[in-house]
């Protein structure tokens, strides 16, 4: 054991060597620079801005974006199941469930997409109670209130929760001709929809209402849409096909309208 342990040392010496080496060598020892200025002051898994000036380092960018990717999944897998387990204890339990990207990574990838950041969860309208009254048990096992979104006739539409700078939104849904009505926000990177670039829109969207059913992800049993495939279509045309650019302001096949938002407050409060 001794000699084993005595090799492992001696090998990670000669790595470290040859690394601080790797530095004298012009062109990659600049690209090393700027990696190591790049993340000195970043945390990672990397998100948003910051995940996007992680892939532009020449040459590394994409190895390190895959790596990036896998840990923050890491670490979301972590919190998905924790908040399964507090939920499990509360009102709420029953009531909601998996939808949008989280529903798409079970489907077309038995995983959660490596590089969606966040969430997706469900509830109708009538369990807004039951989602607010298990807001202290969430805080408790550090789900920070985050946001309440409002649509432009002043009716919640979403509920924020983060941890770990990750977030967990919980969508209200509405029960409308057969179908469920949600809604969602952004901003235009272009002129649209008679609508000036840079500005706000709220998008309302349907997609087939349907009974629940049990499947198991992640190591947790959770709720989703019986035909999860008609869903899907609904909202994403050809699921199966990665798209790694989607925009769901401007891709999502669901939506019915589009329109300025009038209350882009993101306050919980």
């Amino acid at each position: 054991m001794g000699n084993v342990t005595g090799l492992r040392s001696c090998a990670r010496r000669a790595i470290r060597a040859a690394a601080l080496r790797l530095f004298q060598f012009p062109v990659i020892g600049s690209l090393l620079e700027r990696l190591k200025d790049s993340l000195y002051h970043l945390r990672l898994p990397l998100r948003g801005a910051d995940a996007l000036r992680l892939s532009t380092i020449p040459l590394l960018g994409r190895p390190l974006t895959w790596v990036n990717d896998r840990l923050f999944v890491n670490q979301l897998l972590r919190d998905v199941r924790r908040l399964h387990d507090v939920l499990g204890g509360t009102e709420l339990v029953g009531r909601y469930w998996v939808w949008a990207g989280m529903l798409l990574g079970w489907a077309r990838e038995g995983q959660l997409l490596a590089h969606d950041r966040d969430a997706d969860l469900a509830l109708r309208d009538e369990d807004i109670p039951r989602l607010l009254s298990a807001v202290p048990a969430l805080e408790r096992a550090g789900f920070e209130p985050y946001m309440r979104l409002h649509n432009n006739d002043g009716r919640v539409t979403e509920f924020t929760f983060r941890r770990h700078r990750t977030k967990f939104e919980f969508f209200v849904f509405e029960p409308v001709d057969g179908m469920l009505r949600y809604y969602f926000y952004g901003t235009l990177r272009q002129d649209a929809y008679g609508v000036p670039a840079g500005r706000q829109i709220e998008v309302e969207a349907r997609i087939p209402d349907q009974e629940l059913v049990a499947f198991n992800f992640l190591g947790r049993t959770w709720l989703r849409h019986a035909d999860y495939a008609r869903e899907l279509e609904s909202m994403y045309g050809d699921w199966r096909t990665p798209q790694r650019d989607w925009d769901n302001l401007e891709d999502e096949r669901s939506a019915v309208s589009r329109r300025p938002w009038a209350n882009p407050a993101r306050s919980w409060e």
